[in-house]
């Protein structure tokens, strides 16, 4: 048991000064993202991954998988479409809906047909939507592909 109480009170003010700080920066940084959303590259990361699902779902002929991320790859788009406008200059919300919605739309109206050559196709168009909007944004670079096969990113390295 401690005997003196101010060396309880210093404990106490060192142990707040320490932590105190590390809360306020985790609060801050909590409320940017809630505010601004994640950064261009996070929510990238989230469409090529959703895209990914889709695409071994397409492969895999499974309608209830294939609507599923479907559903989520156009979610994260409009979430894209909400939170940035723009990017080193690019007008990425501008950039999505002309050229990512459309391709979203297509394959939507091809998954309620059930017409797998159609799904197909229509999902080789929007991943060469994706691919078009890289050029656009000089990330040509950044090929993403269909994603069968062994490669674990739908990417070509």
């Amino acid at each position: 048991m401690i005997k003196h109480p101010a060396i309880l009170l210093i404990a106490g003010t060192l142990t707040l000064a320490i932590l105190l700080p590390a809360c306020i920066s985790n609060t801050y940084e909590k409320e940017v993202v809630e505010v601004a959303g994640p950064g261009l590259a996070t929510q990238m990361n989230s469409i090529q991954h959703w895209s990914h699902k889709l695409g071994l779902s397409v492969e895999a002929e499974n309608m209830e998988l294939t609507d599923f991320y479907l559903h989520e790859l156009e979610e994260a788009a409009e979430f894209l479409i909400e939170t940035v406008e723009e990017y080193d200059g690019y007008p990425i919300a501008e950039l999505t809906q002309v050229k990512l919605v459309p391709g979203l739309e297509a394959l939507e109206a091809a998954v309620d047909s059930g017409e797998w050559e159609q799904i197909r196709r229509d999902y080789t168009g929007l991943v060469a939507s994706c691919n078009s909007c890289h050029t656009a944004t000089d990330h040509g670079y950044i090929v993403i592909t269909e994603g069968y096969g062994n490669n674990p990113f739908n990417q070509e390295f």
